[in-house]
């Protein structure tokens, strides 16, 4: 995310172009990108430094080719683990299969959402395995709009959404046929928003409204209240990272750059 965030903003090339390298180095021979250099499981980390290396320039995309393929044959063989139906206790459908945060088990919301994402972003938007992303995030979709982790009812329990997955659900759907059910969310976090000035929620929550073209006009003010609070506590690199990402008018991780090459050659 930190590579997405600099890159972005054209900042720091050196320092970007050298975590890209880092995540090129943590690939695994299988094509995954493990969370850390110390373990080799779980990998849903793949599709965020798929994300890295395409949004990075045309020539950090072509520099990374090879790790991109690779990357992106592992996300089309990653299936998360289907279950029996068990309508009387989940109100998700348990046989749809897109990706899991662990390899070899159930599906869930976040991993599903950044897959779809890295499919699209490596030309591979037409797959069929993104289109399994999709039936999982519309059947994770709460009734009355937003996502949270991607349970929807629990017994008798009907569960909130949340900003935050509400945001990443969104921008993976950013690109889409019009879809009435998206308004719905939109709604939502429009109305979440005004009172929200935690970093990471408040990023996604707004990164997720720009994808769909409704970027609220306050946007530049809650971010600077909300990094004027992050500054006088210890560093989050994430959360920066986030912070920055949102304050791009126009959502960086749903299109590949124009071609900058600063710094990749």
């Amino acid at each position: 995310m930190a590579c997405l965030a600099m890159a972005a903003h054209r900042i720091e090339t050196q320092r970007w172009v050298r975590g890209l390298a880092l995540l090129a180095k943590l690939q695994r021979p299988n094509g995954s990108v493990p969370v850390s250099s110390q373990v080799s499981s779980p990998c849903w980390t793949t599709s965020l430094a798929v994300l890295a290396w395409t949004m990075s320039g045309f020539a950090a995309g072509r520099r990374y080719r090879a790790q991109i393929e690779k990357a992106a044959d592992w996300l089309i063989t990653t299936r998360g683990r289907r279950l029996p139906p068990r309508r009387d206790v989940f109100g998700h459908d348990r046989t749809l299969q897109a990706w899991p945060w662990v390899e070899g088990t159930h599906s869930w919301l976040e991993p599903t959402a950044y897959a779809v994402l890295a499919l699209r972003a490596s030309d591979k938007a037409d797959h069929p395995r993104r289109h399994d992303g999709f039936r999982v995030i519309w059947d994770r979709m709460l009734p009355g709009g937003g996502w949270n982790y991607g349970n929807t009812r629990v017994l008798a329990n009907t569960l909130r959404p949340f900003p935050a997955t509400t945001g990443i659900a969104l921008t993976a759907l950013a690109g889409e046929p019009k879809d009435s059910r998206v308004d719905a969310s939109i709604a939502y976090l429009s109305g979440e928003l005004p009172r929200i000035r935690s970093p990471f929620t408040l990023s996604w929550a707004l990164i997720g409204l720009t994808s769909q073209n409704v970027r609220p006009a306050e946007a530049a003010s809650w971010l600077a209240q909300c990094a004027a609070r992050s500054v006088q506590q210890q560093p989050n690199p994430l959360e920066d990272a986030l912070l920055l990402l949102a304050d791009i008018p126009s959502c960086p991780l749903t299109k590949v750059t124009d071609g900058d090459t600063r710094g990749e050659d």
